[in-house]
């Protein structure tokens, strides 16, 4: 009996050993997990992205800063007055990304780069003909031509953030203010599309998790910008010659969703001297090549019929597409990038396509993003 029991104690001891040796075993292996990191193609795809080291650019004097150091502002600042002969800029947020870089030598009350960078974050009117869309035929040919004019014409920008993704941005500005028409345009109700069109892209600072919720102490940034009815646009609307792009326009307007079954907006990055930065090679292949925005996007119809807003959550795309634009951050610094904005066409009555809205942003640096609060 004694025996027995012995025996029984043992066994039991045994089994206690081997389920602490198991937890410890996956505990490690847990640990192990945690602390990899996965790359494809030189892009991370998985683990906890390496802190980059962002300098502040007020800790640096530039050549154009020296003297300066009590004026120094957080962000950007936009001049309140022409920024060329063609429209005024308008941004409802101050100081905001400028129009236009500053004179070589001046004296730049703009935030800028770090001193070593020598170069002032800024963006620019685009060419809507330098994005390929689709031509009619499509379906069958897979041909891509040059869009035609823009449907609306870009009037300001702001780079923002706050310590929660910032939604509907409309509901920040004052009651009624809104930019003005672009010179040579005008605008009526009875068209059925909006005068004003603002883009709210919400963009994290950190990648996130492959799988469950996003980190809601992530507030990120948003890229904010402002266009207005084109000139070429209002002409068409006002004579009944609508393309088959802006009659699409006026279907999703109406509508207010982007789906992947209906009317789908889309946005396409391009950068010209793409080969110069080194990015892998995956990153290449979607150069001048649209992205959908269907589950990201969010349509705000609330101040139509004069003002459309859309925003789009980059915590919506695939992790390997977040993971890499976090990865890559810093890269905004030293580029020139072309972003458009359009409209999918499908059917050859909705061809062929042609760019939305687009703009040029040069040398953006994100930890320069102006706090709302």
């Amino acid at each position: 009996m004694l025996l027995l029991l012995a025996g029984c104690f043992a066994l039991a001891g045994w089994r206690i050993t081997a389920s602490v040796l198991a937890i410890w075993g996956l505990h490690r292996l847990l640990h192990w997990w945690r602390g990899i990191s996965i790359f494809i193609d030189g892009m991370q795809v998985y683990g906890k992205a390496k802190p980059k080291s962002f300098k502040d650019s007020a800790s640096h004097s530039s050549p154009r800063r020296k003297g300066r150091a009590s004026e120094r502002t957080e962000g950007f600042m936009t001049p309140k007055s022409e920024a060329s002969e063609d429209f005024v800029e308008w941004a409802p947020f101050w100081p905001s990304l400028p129009c236009g870089p500053c004179a070589e030598g001046s004296t730049s009350p703009f935030a800028e780069l770090p001193s070593e960078a020598e170069v002032q974050p800024y963006w620019l009117q685009c060419d809507a003909f330098v994005f390929d869309v689709r031509n009619i035929g499509y379906k069958h040919s897979r041909e891509k031509i040059a869009s035609q004019f823009a449907l609306y014409e870009c009037v300001g920008m702001d780079i923002v953030r706050d310590h929660r993704r910032i939604d509907c941005i409309m509901d920040r500005w004052d009651s009624g203010d809104l930019p003005a028409n672009w010179p040579g345009a005008r605008w009526e109700q009875s068209w059925k599309v909006p005068r004003v069109l603002v883009f709210n892209c919400q963009v994290p600072y950190t990648a996130g998790k492959i799988f469950g919720s996003y980190p809601d102490e992530d507030g990120g940034f948003s890229i904010l910008n402002y266009f207005v009815l084109s000139r070429e646009a209002s002409a068409l609307l006002a004579s009944n010659a609508a393309t088959p792009a802006l009659q699409l326009w006026k279907r999703f307007v109406e509508e207010g969703v982007s789906t992947k079954e209906g009317i789908s907006l889309k946005v396409v990055g391009r950068v010209e001297d793409l080969d110069k930065h080194e990015v892998p090679e995956s990153f290449k292949r979607f150069n001048n090549k649209p992205v959908l925005l269907t589950r990201s996007a969010t349509v705000y119809k609330k101040r139509l019929p004069e003002m459309l807003e859309i925003d789009f959550d980059v915590r919506n795309w695939n992790y390997p597409t977040r993971a890499a634009m976090v990865s890559y951050h810093h890269r905004a610094r030293e580029a020139e990038v072309e972003i458009g904005y359009l409209l999918e066409g499908k059917a050859d009555d909705e061809l062929p396509e042609q760019i939305l809205g687009c703009f040029t942003v040069n040398n953006m640096d994100i930890m320069a993003a102006r706090w709302l609060t």
